[in-house]
C-alpha cells in the first residue's frame, strides 16, 4: 500500500523506516505456515485508518489489544471502538468498551470513553443510560470544546427522558460557549421550544436568574407566553414589563411578538354567541342534531352568554348564500364569536371576506388550504379518518397496502386522503380497486385486489405445461400488509366476509368510522369481526358517561340517538371549544379534549382530530387500549 506515487513520498518514506527496519528484524524469525494469519502491527494500522478503511482498522486495532497490556490496551480499546462507531458497527463498539478498564486511562481519555458510551446510548434511544454515561465527567474541569460536546449529548438525553427542565438549562449552558451565528440561532430556537412544554409554575418557580441576566430572561418570557396565551391583553401588557426588565435580551423578537398577533382575541367574559345553521331543506336535519349538541353544552356550561340562532338558505343550483348578510347581524348584535355555517358554500363566502371583526368557528372544511384571520374550520370530514388510519397503519409497523373503497366522489376523496398521508408516512400502495354501490357480489374486485387472478393463471399455464389436472388451491398475494376500505355499514358488512372468502385470511383489514351505524347491533355487525376503525369518543361509554352534556342529550332523544351522535357531539364540542379558541389559535401544539376526539387548530385554522381506535369483537365495537 505504500507503493503508490504521491506529493508526499519523502514524507512517508520517513514514516516507513520503522516499517522497514521491523521487517528485516522480523525477516530473521521462522517463516509461519501457509495457514497463520500474521499479526497486524499498529504502524499497518494507522495507515489504512489514514487511508478511511476504517472497519480494517477497528478490527487490527481490537486484535493489537488482545497482545497488550495496561495503558497500551486501553488506549487501542478505546480506538478500536471509536472507529468501530465511525463505521456503525454499534455493537462491536459496544463490545470493544465493555473490555476497557477506564482507570487505566488519562482524565482525557476517560472523557472520550464516557461520551462514546453516551452516544451509542443515544443511538439506542436510551436516554437514562446516556446520562448515566456521563454521569461522573467534572464539568468544571472541562475546556470548552468538550463542554460543547458534554451538553450537547445532554441535551439529545434529557429529550429522550423528557427532562425539559433539564434540557433548558443545558441550552443555556451552551449559549455561552457557541461562537458560531447559525449555531447560536439553532440552539436557541430549541432551547425556546423546551420552555414552552414546561408549565407557567415551573418556569416561574425555577427561574435559575434574576433581571436582567439572560437566563432569568429566557424563563421570564416563556412564563409570560403561557400563563397569558388565552389572554392577549394581559400577554401585551406581561411583554412589556418584560422588555423593560430585560433591555438587551438576545431572544429573537418573532418568537413572542408573533404569539400577540396569531390567533383570534376573544374576550376573556363571552358575550352572546351567534349560530348560523339552516332551519329546513336537505341539511335541516343534520342542523337540528347539532343544534341540540350546542343547546346542551350551553345549559350545562352555566353561562351568562346568550344563543342567538339565525337561519341560513343557500341556493341549491347556485351556491349562494345569505351567510354574509346574517354574519354582519349577528355582528350588529354585539356578538362576541360565530357558531357556523354548516353547508361548504357558505363558509366559501365568508372565506372570501377581507375583514371578519368577530371570529368565526365554521361547522365545515373547504377544500382549499387557506389561512384567514378568524375563520376557524371545524368538521367531521371523512378524510379525517383517511389520514388517522395511514398513521394507525404506520404505527403497526406495516408497509404495503391495498385500497377499497366506492365508486364516485365520495370513495375517491376519502382514498385519495389515505394514499396521500400513507406515503407521507412512507408507506407505498400495491393496488387501488373501486367497487359499485349497487352491487352484491363484488368477486370481480376483490379477485384481483388479493391478486386470486394471478394465482389461476399460475395453475392454468402449470396445467397447461403438464397436461393434466392438479389439487388446486387459490392463494392471494403475500407482498400485502394489509387492506384499507371505505364503506357505509350495509356494504362493509358484505364487504368483509366477502374479503375473507377470497383468502384475505389473518390480514388486517382498516376502515373509517362509517363502517358503524354507531349503535350496537351485534347480530348484524358480527360479519364485521376484526375489522379496525377510529371513532369519536362519545361512542365509547368508558369516555362518555361520565360528561353531562352527553347524559343530557341521551336522556332527551327519541329514536336514533347513536345514528346521530356524531352531530350532537360536533355541537357539543363547537360551543366547548369557544373558550379554547385563543389557547389552541396560539400553539397547534395544544389539544383540547373533546367528545369527537382530541382537538387542535392547524396553521390553515383547521381542527384537526384524533381519535381512539376500536376493533369489532363478536359484533361489538371495543376500544383499543
Amino acid at each position: 500500500m505504500f507503493n503508490k506515487q504521491t506529493p508526499y513520498m519523502s514524507f512517508k518514506r520517513i514514516l516507513l523506516l520503522p516499517a522497514i527496519i521491523l521487517f528485516f528484524i522480523t525477516a530473521c524469525q521462522p517463516v509461519q505456515g501457509p495457514h497463520t494469519r500474521p499479526q497486524p502491527t499498529q504502524i499497518d494500522t494507522l495507515a489504512a485508518e489514514q487511508e478511511g478503511d476504517f472497519a480494517r482498522a477497528a478490527a487490527e486495532y481490537l486484535a493489537l489489544a488482545n497482545t497488550a497490556e495496561g495503558e497500551k490496551q486501553a488506549l487501542l480499546l478505546l480506538r478500536a471502538a471509536r472507529l468501530f462507531w465511525q463505521v456503525e458497527q454499534t455493537e462491536n463498539s459496544q463490545q470493544a468498551l465493555t473490555q476497557l478498564n477506564d482507570a487505566l486511562l488519562s482524565p482525557q481519555h476517560q472523557f472520550d470513553a464516557s461520551i462514546l458510551r453516551a452516544e451509542l446510548a443515544l443511538n439506542d434511544n436510551q436516554g437514562e443510560a446516556a446520562l448515566k454515561a456521563v454521569a461522573n465527567i467534572d464539568e468544571e474541569m472541562l475546556s470548552a470544546g468538550d463542554s460543547e460536546q458534554l451538553y450537547q449529548i445532554k441535551v439529545d438525553a434529557y429529550a429522550l427522558t423528557e427532562n425539559w427542565l433539564e434540557k433548558a438549562n443545558t441550552h443555556l449552558k451552551l449559549d455561552t460557549l457557541l461562537a458560531e451565528q447559525t449555531a447560536l440561532e439553532t440552539n436557541r430556537a430549541a432551547l425556546w421550544q423546551t420552555l414552552l412544554k414546561l408549565t407557567p409554575q415551573a418556569l416561574d418557580l425555577f427561574n435559575p436568574g434574576i433581571p436582567p441576566a439572560d437566563d432569568s430572561g429566557w424563563f421570564a418570557l416563556a412564563y409570560a407566553i403561557k400563563a397569558y396565551k388565552t389572554n392577549p391583553e394581559a400577554l401585551e401588557v406581561a411583554l412589556e414589563d418584560w422588555r423593560r426588565s430585560y433591555p438587551n435580551h438576545p431572544a429573537d423578537p418573532d418568537l413572542y411578538e408573533n404569539v400577540v398577533t396569531a390567533g383570534t382575541r376573544l374576550p376573556q367574559q363571552i358575550g352572546d354567541i351567534a349560530v348560523l345553521l339552516p332551519a329546513s331543506g336537505p341539511y335541516a336535519d343534520v342542523a337540528q342534531a347539532i343544534k341540540e349538541g350546542i343547546i346542551s353544552a350551553h345549559y350545562a356550561s352555566s353561562s351568562n352568554a346568550r344563543l342567538h340562532f339565525l337561519d341560513i338558505t343557500t341556493d341549491e343550483f347556485s351556491g349562494q348564500s345569505n351567510v354574509i348578510d346574517r354574519y354582519n347581524e349577528a355582528v350588529s348584535r354585539g356578538a362576541s364569536i360565530v357558531i357556523g355555517p354548516l353547508q361548504k358554500a357558505s363558509v366559501d363566502a365568508l372565506s372570501t371576506q377581507t375583514d371578519l371583526p368577530i371570529p368565526v368557528l365554521a361547522l365545515n372544511r373547504i377544500d382549499i388550504r387557506l389561512s384567514r384571520p378568524n375563520l376557524f374550520q371545524f368538521g367531521l370530514a371523512p378524510e379525517d379518518d383517511a389520514v388517522a388510519s395511514a398513521h394507525f397503519a404506520r404505527q403497526q409497523g406495516y408497509q404495503r397496502a391495498v385500497t377499497l373503497s366506492p365508486q364516485g366522489d365520495w370513495g375517491d376523496r376519502v382514498s385519495t386522503a389515505f394514499v396521500n398521508a400513507w406515503r407521507e408516512v412512507g408507506g407505498s400502495v400495491l393496488y387501488r380497486a373501486s367497487y359499485n354501490e349497487s352491487d352484491n357480489d363484488f368477486r370481480d374486485t376483490l379477485i384481483p385486489l388479493m391478486g386470486l387472478d394471478a394465482s389461476e393463471q399460475r395453475y392454468a399455464s402449470l396445467k397447461s405445461t403438464l397436461g393434466r389436472s392438479l389439487d388446486f388451491e387459490p392463494r392471494r398475494r403475500q407482498d400485502i400488509d394489509f387492506v384499507f376500505m371505505v364503506a357505509k355499514p350495509l356494504k362493509a358488512r358484505q364487504l368483509v366476509p366477502q374479503l375473507k372468502f377470497h383468502r384475505s385470511g389473518q390480514l388486517p383489514l382498516i376502515a373509517t368510522s362509517h363502517t358503524y351505524t354507531g349503535q350496537s347491533d351485534p347480530q348484524q355487525d358480527i360479519d364485521l369481526n376484526n375489522l379496525y376503525i377510529p371513532d369519536i369518543p362519545w361512542m365509547f361509554t368508558q369516555h362518555a358517561e361520565q360528561d353531562p352534556v352527553y347524559q343530557a342529550i341521551q336522556a332527551q332523544s327519541n329514536g336514533n340517538f347513536g345514528g346521530l351522535l356524531r352531530l350532537y357531539a360536533m355541537g357539543a364540542d363547537a360551543y366547548r371549544l369557544i373558550p379554547e379558541l385563543n389557547r389552541l389559535s396560539r400553539d397547534p401544539e395544544s389539544i383540547y379534549q373533546g367528545a369527537t376526539g382530541s382537538l387542535s387548530i392547524n396553521e390553515q385554522g383547521q381542527i384537526e382530530r384524533d381519535m381512539p381506535w376500536a376493533q369489532f369483537k363478536q359484533g361489538e365495537l371495543e376500544l383499543i387500549q
